[in-house]
């Protein structure tokens, strides 16, 4: 019986052992077949390869992957690699699933040789590395195999580049009458050292090569290099979608496809030795100036707008020279800020520089607006040249305004004791004669008299005093255009009608001097500052500021405006002594 037993336990712990070894077997057995059931290949739909066209890279499964689960990075060396786009299907036939997953990627060859697309590896299962050729576009013409449906041909404008010189790249996509593009991207060509910038607009037309219609889109680039010699430009290279169609059929399938255009080297000459002046190089620079007002007098204080314009082709603006001008010391000049343009004409491009001057003599007699010169490389004819506006003489003639302002407010001027005894030796005494003599003695009574009976009335009115009547004044109609004349900083207009407004605030005084005004120091000091500015010959003086002045008289203007009849006696005898 203990037997029996133990024989039980030996049997049930061996088929226990056996079902874990079955399991671990079948385990196993469906992990290798797994395994073996994953298959991949990779092919490429042309060889040879014409270089600066695109070709597809296909890597097919017969099982489900993901583009992750492919590394690329082994491509880049020799090839540019466009997008991976993945397509998964599934069939049931005979009671079988099966699965196949496409991934497909564009790629381009960067240069002409022979090259080894390497093996890749997914899951354990690997392709076998694909060798092509990369032949140029005279070789594929000369064999017969060039019949690409759309091509990117480049060129530059000029042969013999400066450094700093600006030149166009121009890139034309060619599409074949039976390819339609779907989407696409041009993308610039690139420069060591330089700038380049799309100008204008793409340009659409159709062009017939070797007897085949094409469409043709072209588009136009600046490219400035500042360093000299050997440079290459990297080439334009489209990125897009693609379909072709067959005769007698529509369009296909959408195909990505990358189309790179040619290389081209240059070699950027350096500045010559002897060029003088800053470095401008282009092949057409040109000056021009306007005066307004256009004429031949100007009045001395009159602005005149001197506007000179830089204009020079193949040259950005940026790289514009900035123009320097020697005034003479008699004018005073405000420059505006330099306004910069580029435009296109007649397939050229030009670059252009506005610079206006405010011009405002000071002295009268003949002005000589100075000469303008801009030096610059003629690349055409390899020789400096010079762009030069000549000397322009101007006659500057007294304002008419400033001489009526002198008269009118010549008693605001204290006399001048020099200027007494020299009008004194200008005139001629008469010859003396006794009836001259009498009739002065005669007058000369008679004034002394008369000042006589002006004290004694004086006196008694000052014994009298009449109660105070108050006499306002209006400032309305003159005020806003002084205002105005001080915010612009215009002395001479300002001097004008400041004059006028002191005669109408102050109505009852008659011919007033400017030191007896009825003002605080720091308004009168304001007014003489601007009646020297605009009549003194102060050297110092090179600038007057209206707004100093303005809140003077704004508080002046605030202030109670009154002048009582008991003042006015008194003021008048501080006038009129």
């Amino acid at each position: 019986m203990v037997k029996a037993i133990q024989t039980h336990r030996r049997f049930s712990t061996f088929s226990l052992m056996a079902n874990f070894l079955i399991l671990a077997g079948l385990l196993f057995t469906f992990s290798f077949q797994a395994n073996a059931a994953l298959k991949i290949t990779a092919s490429v739909n042309q060889n040879p390869i014409v270089q600066g066209s695109s070709f597809i890279l296909e890597i097919r499964a017969n099982e489900s992957i993901s583009a992750s689960d492919w590394d690329n990075s082994a491509l880049l060396a020799n090839f540019v690699v466009g997008r991976t786009s993945i397509n998964s299907q599934s069939s049931y036939f005979n009671g079988k699933t099966t699965h196949v997953t496409t991934l497909t990627t564009v790629l381009m060859a960067r240069n002409i040789g022979a090259y080894t697309i390497p093996a890749f590896t997914i899951d354990g299962a690997t392709t076998k590395p694909i060798k092509v050729n990369v032949i140029s576009s005279a070789t594929a013409n000369s064999r017969g195999i060039n019949n690409r449906n759309i091509e990117l041909k480049v060129n530059i404008s000029e042969k013999n580049i400066y450094v700093s010189q600006q030149f166009i790249y121009t890139a034309t996509l060619y599409i074949a009458q039976n390819t339609k593009m779907q989407s696409g991207n041009l993308i610039e060509p690139t420069v060591a050292d330089g700038v380049v910038k799309q100008i204008g607009k793409d340009e659409n037309a159709s062009q017939i090569v070797n007897g085949k219609r094409f469409e043709t889109i072209t588009r136009q680039y600046a490219i400035t290099i500042n360093t000299a010699g050997a440079s290459t430009i990297t080439p334009a290279r489209f990125e897009g979608q693609v379909s072709t169609s067959k005769r007698g059929y529509r369009f296909g399938s959408v195909t990505p496809v990358i189309i790179q255009a040619d290389t081209l080297d240059v070699n950027i000459q350096a500045q010559p030795k002897d060029y003088k002046g800053e470095w401008l190089v282009s092949d057409f620079v040109q000056l021009d100036e306007e005066l307004q007002p256009s004429q031949e007098n100007y009045q001395q204080g009159e602005p005149i707008t001197r506007t000179v314009t830089l204009t020079v082709a193949n040259v950005d603006k940026s790289a514009l020279p900035v123009l320097t001008v020697n005034w003479p010391h008699t004018v005073k000049v405000y420059p505006d800020k330099p306004q910069l343009t580029s435009f296109a004409q007649q397939n050229s491009y030009f670059a252009q520089q506005v610079l206006s001057f405010a011009i405002i003599p000071n002295q009268l007699g003949e002005l000589t607006l100075p000469e303008i010169s801009v030096p610059w490389f003629n690349s055409k004819t390899q020789q400096q040249e010079w762009a030069t506006l000549p000397a322009k003489t101007v006659t500057i003639l007294p304002s008419e305004n400033n001489v009526a302002n002198q008269n009118d407010q010549a008693p605001l001027v204290a006399p001048n004791s020099n200027n007494q005894e020299n009008i004194q030796s200008l005139s001629t005494a008469p010859a003396e004669s006794p009836v001259w003599r009498w009739l002065t003695f005669i007058f000369a009574g008679l004034w002394i008299l008369t000042c006589v009976a002006w004290l004694l009335l004086r006196k008694r009115n000052q014994k009298a005093p009449s109660p105070e009547i108050t006499i306002a004044t209006k400032t309305d109609n003159i005020w806003p255009q002084l205002q105005t004349a001080l915010k612009n900083n215009d002395a001479n207009q300002s001097s004008h009608l400041l004059h006028q407004w002191f005669k109408q605030r102050w109505p009852e005084i008659k011919d007033p001097q400017l030191t007896s005004l009825p003002m605080n120091k720091e308004c009168l000091q304001a007014c003489q500052d601007l009646f020297t500015f605009t009549y003194g010959n102060n050297a110092e003086i090179t600038n007057w500021n209206g707004q100093v002045l303005l809140a003077q008289l704004t508080k002046l203007k605030g202030s109670k405006n009154t002048i009582t009849k008991k003042q006015q006696p008194e003021i008048k005898t501080q006038l009129n002594p």
